[in-house]
Parts: structure tokens; sequence; C-alpha cells
């Protein structure tokens, strides 16, 4: 993959208050970090989210230092999540606030003429709206936050997705876990359907056939968070660039195997790094 003129990059989603069981807390969300990602590759990127004024000065210090343009639409609270963790490491997530949706209107002209798009949900955030063309741009939807429902305490309940076969024709590949979408096929019909599989890679699944994806050793898996919002964004900022699909899901996947390898977005690489991991 040969490095282009700074791809303008509009990622769209929540920002995310991450708290933990010893009282820490960091920004997340699928947006902020595939923002964060394209940034590290050598992108022109917008970040258009929503959070509250108790996170904001923080999202505005972090979006700084990566060069990360911000939006920050108004809002009472930024959506926040309690992570517990099992004694094998297995993560259990509960909402406790979830900010307002996002829709078009929202984005107004904070990029003019994108070429890449990330449409990243965490809590069903994503207006349809958001899935109108924007010319000339590859879009990629990380589709977590459309699989997701919340209990009365906060508890995230798996939800199948209804609105599917209205809106991914409009997006060019979707990014699922295989955690949260496994062997369902019916989203086959109507976009690229890439479902990643943690260390193991990921498939890609389009034109009726089914395509793997290698993954990349890795120093050490210190935080999987992350990992497939970095694969989303650099899949769509490769498809920008002009790189045939399995190519681009193939550079995707050896961007994201750096998210592993730290805490949060702290060894997210840059394009130099990601090209030597690929052996190019």
């Amino acid at each position: 993959m040969s490095k282009a003129a700074r791809i303008p990059f509009l990622a769209i989603g929540h920002t995310a208050r991450d708290e933990f069981p010893d009282g820490r807390w960091r920004l997340g969300g699928s947006a902020l970090y595939g923002a964060a990602t394209a940034a590290k590759l050598g992108a022109a990127v917008t970040l258009v989210t929503r959070a509250g004024p108790k996170e904001r000065d923080a999202l505005e210090t972090l979006c700084q230092e990566l060069g990360i343009a911000l939006r920050v639409l108004p809002g009472d609270v930024t959506t926040t999540f309690a992570f517990t963790y099992d004694t094998t490491g297995r993560r259990t997530l509960r909402l406790r606030a979830r900010a307002a949706p996002i829709a078009r209107t929202d984005v107004g002209r904070a990029v003019t003429a994108p070429k890449a798009v990330l449409l990243a949900s965490i809590a069903g955030e994503l207006d349809a709206s958001l899935f109108a063309p924007w010319s000339g741009a590859k879009r990629v939807l990380a589709a977590q936050g459309l699989l997701r429902s919340f209990g009365a305490d906060g508890t995230v309940i798996a939800t199948a997705w209804t609105d599917y076969a209205r809106l991914l024709p409009k997006v060019d590949a979707v990014v699922v876990s295989e955690e949260d979408h496994a062997e369902d096929p019916t989203w086959l019909p109507y976009t690229t359907v890439v479902v990643t599989q943690a260390e193991r890679g990921s498939d890609l699944r389009a034109r009726g056939a089914t395509t793997h994806v290698r993954a990349f050793p890795v120093a050490a898996v210190i935080d999987q968070t992350g990992a497939g919002d970095a694969f989303a964004a650099s899949l769509a900022l490769g498809l920008a660039e002009g790189s045939p699909l399995i190519e681009a899901a193939t550079f995707a996947s050896a961007a994201a195997s750096f998210a592993v390898e730290g805490l949060g977005m702290s060894r997210l690489a840059d394009r130099a790094r990601v090209r030597e991991r690929m052996g190019n």
C-alpha cells in the first residue's frame, strides 16, 4: 500500500468514558479509537462526537496531541461504561450513562469532502441519516453498538439489528467481531462483511466467498479494547487509498495488531511500523 497524500478521514460516533474497578477511567469509544488509528497512519482526521462537560477538556487535549480536528456536539453526559473482569480476564460492560444520538445535520461542514468515513457505533447512537451517501467516500461501519440493547440496570444485552437490509447497502463494508455476529449469514447479500477473530485474524465475506485474512504476531497482548476499531479505521483508509479489498484488510490486520500491545491508544503505530510488520 503506497502512502498517499493526507486522506480526509471522518469518524462519527460517541466518545466513551470507560470506568474500571480501581476507580480509574479513560476515554474510549469506537470513533475515538478509529480516529486515533487513522491519525497515526497519516490521514487528515476529523472526529464528530458527543461528550459531556466533565470529559470535554480531556478529549480536546487528547485530540490535539493526536492531530485530530474535533467537533464535539453538546450533551449533558458522555456515554459511560463500567468495566469488570472475571478471573479469566473476560470483561463485562454495564452502561452508566448514554449521550444523545448523532444525525447527519450534526456533522454540518466539519469535513466538506471526506474520502474515508468511519461510522462507529457503541450505543446505537448513529441516526439513519448518517448512512446517506458521502460523495466519493469509502464508508466502513463498525457495528458493535447496533447489536446492543441495555437493561434497566445498564446490563449489555445482545440484540439483533433489524435495519440492516436498508442501511448495509449504503456502506462499503461492515466490521463486527465473531463474539457479536458469529456465523450469521443474513447480512451477506447487502455488503462486504468482515468478522474479526482476535489473534486468529478475520474472515472477509464478499460476493459469495469467504477469504481468511491472517493475523500478525504481537509482542504481547495487554489490552484488546479498540483492536476492532483500529481494524475498521485502517480498512476504510486502505480502501480510500485505492487498495483492493483483501490488501486493505491485510493492512488493517497489521495496524490493529499494534492496538493490543498496550493500554488504550498507547501502542497505535504509524505507517512505517505497520509496513515493517507486514514485511514490506
